[in-house]
């Protein structure tokens, strides 16, 4: 049998997992692990089931954590959240079961172009109902990005969001028996809230609140608000750096709607006192901009990247 440190694609594919779940194909891999589709046995029901690399149960108590997450976890049970059904350990390697959503990652969807305002704002109001959620639950994200963010069509309801990975970002902030918790660093320097940038920096429902209004931020300029090849200088900029303007980032033909720039800069206020409270709260500044809950059709709506002079 192949050890866990040996574990990939080619030896899983076909494989039976604990007698019940069927590995059908490797869908993505990142920091965390490795996410595979599968088929629960007998039922046929589709399945996506991560892998948590090895270097995640070095520590002798991590799977004693590890159950504890996945026991919060899978609490979540909303539209917009992706929820986690099982968990195991095989062959020493942990891993959870979430339910399959056939998509596109925010990332590759930004990938291609950014979003019309419009688009967006329904995006991330879905995104805040998520979030609100999931707070209510007492879980904090802490790694909200564009990769953390399935979307998919639904007939009949258009585009949907759902938030991926909920808990793993605190997962991985607890590897190590020696790691000093309050020190360390939990996040995509990218997304990180000015708290979570130093030790003992206090992380609530705003950090996630943070998060949000920077990836909105990318959705409709293209780009970060922040950029810096130096994650030093990035986290500093997401402590004292001002909040720049869409106006700034965009060519002049679009049309952004009144009050977007004013959710963005209290999304990202640099204390987490000067932010909106609740995702709710964040929901509720959206429909106040966008004038209604249920938002216009955005397929014809095209926005491109502000050209260099």
């Amino acid at each position: 049998m192949a050890s866990r440190d040996s574990m990939d694609a080619s030896q899983l594919i076909g494989r039976l997992i604990d007698d019940r779940y069927k590995i059908l194909d490797g869908m993505a891999s990142g920091s965390m692990g490795a996410v595979y589709k599968a088929e629960r046995i007998p039922v046929g029901k589709l399945v996506a089931i991560k892998f948590l690399h090895a270097a995640f149960a070095n520590d002798s108590e991590f799977l004693t954590r590890f159950e504890r997450e996945i026991g919060v976890m899978s609490k979540l049970a909303h539209p917009n959240c992706v929820s986690v059904v099982d968990f195991g350990v095989c062959e020493g390697a942990p891993y959870l079961v979430m339910d399959y959503v056939a998509g596109r990652t925010l990332r590759t969807v930004l990938d291609d172009e950014p979003l019309g305002p419009m688009r967006a704002l329904n995006l991330v109001r879905q995104i805040a109902s998520g979030l609100a959620h999931a707070h209510a639950q007492g879980i904090v994200h802490r790694d909200i990005k564009p990769a953390n963010i399935m979307i998919t069509d639904e007939i009949g309801a258009g585009e949907h969001a759902r938030i991926l990975d909920f808990g793993l970002a605190r997962l991985r902030g607890q590897v190590g028996r020696d790691a000093t918790q309050h020190n360390m660093v939990v996040g995509t320097p990218n997304y990180m809230a000015p708290e979570q940038t130093v030790g003992g920096g206090t992380i609530d429902a705003r950090t996630d609140v943070y998060a949000v209004g920077v990836v909105l931020f990318e959705m409709i300029a293209g780009e970060r608000p922040f950029q810096a090849e130096d994650t030093l200088a990035l986290l500093g900029m997401h402590r004292a750096a001002p909040i720049p303007k869409l106006a700034d980032r965009l060519d002049r033909t679009i049309v952004v709607p009144k009050g977007l720039q004013g959710i963005l800069g209290k999304a990202m206020a640099k204390s987490p006192d000067d932010r909106y409270q609740t995702a709710i709260e964040l929901a509720e500044a959206i429909d106040e901009v966008t004038g209604a809950k249920t938002m216009p059709d955005p397929s014809g709506e095209v926005v491109h990247r502000k050209k260099a002079a």
